[in-house]
């Protein structure tokens, strides 16, 4: 009788791991969701939409420039970049969330060449923000 009560009360044990084990699973996920707006706008290189998740200032380190730009110079170089390097593919290959932000690191192919993107978010005020692009040319 003693070993059933025991087993009962490991079972109830168990199971109450098991839920809340789910239970944070499901939570972190939807935490870990990167903007779906941001994925489809690279997706199409589509620079006006991107821009409208730029924060005031964007800093932006891609091939042959970098710095602090202001939203509508960031759009800009974004947009020269999409115009010399039509997207074939992007896809969001990893994310997660690193101090006060977050972050996601995408594969762009664009004529053959693979480029990786890593955008740093930030929640302000209800909105998600990118306060940095880094565009760098993957070797092979």
């Amino acid at each position: 009788m003693f070993n059933f009560i025991k087993m009962r009360h490991l079972f109830k044990f168990i199971t109450i791991i098991v839920i809340l084990s789910i239970s944070a699973s499901v939570y972190s996920q939807d935490k870990d969701k990167f903007p779906e707006g941001i994925v489809k706008a690279t997706q199409e290189a589509n620079c006006k939409t991107l821009a409208t998740f730029f924060n005031e200032k964007i800093e932006l380190i891609i091939p042959g420039k970098s710095g602090v730009y202001s939203k509508a110079q960031a759009e800009q170089v974004i947009k020269v970049f999409f115009e010399n390097h039509p997207v074939t593919s992007f896809k969001i290959i990893h994310k997660g969330i690193k101090d006060n932000s977050s972050f996601a690191i995408g594969k762009y192919i664009s004529n053959n060449i693979n480029y990786r993107f890593y955008y740093r978010i930030k929640n302000s005020e209800g909105k998600t923000l990118i306060h940095q692009i880094w565009i760098d040319k993957e070797d092979e």
